[in-house]
């Protein structure tokens, strides 16, 4: 576990475009994460669940991707079918 609280600013900064765990999120009334002990970050989403099934329980945790969530310069399609 990290050994020191960091705020979401910090926590951004130290770790771009990675999944991170947060143990013990502080939390706005609005359950936005203002900090927390890192105690995994990395690019593995599975890795992180895999922390996850390692923590004690009880426990209250976020969890956050921290890069883009589309992929800059790709197209998606969307195939529907409209004809209901």
């Amino acid at each position: 576990m990290s050994e020191s609280y960091l705020t979401m600013a910090e926590i951004e900064a130290r770790y771009p475009n990675e999944w991170v765990l947060i143990d013990r999120p502080r939390k706005t009334r609005y359950e936005e994460v203002l900090g927390g002990y890192v105690v995994y970050h990395g690019p593995d989403k599975l890795a992180l669940y895999s922390k996850i099934d390692e923590l004690p329980k009880p426990f209250d945790i976020a969890v956050r991707y921290l890069g883009p969530l589309v992929e800059e310069d790709v197209d998606y399609l969307l195939n529907a079918d409209w004809t209901e």
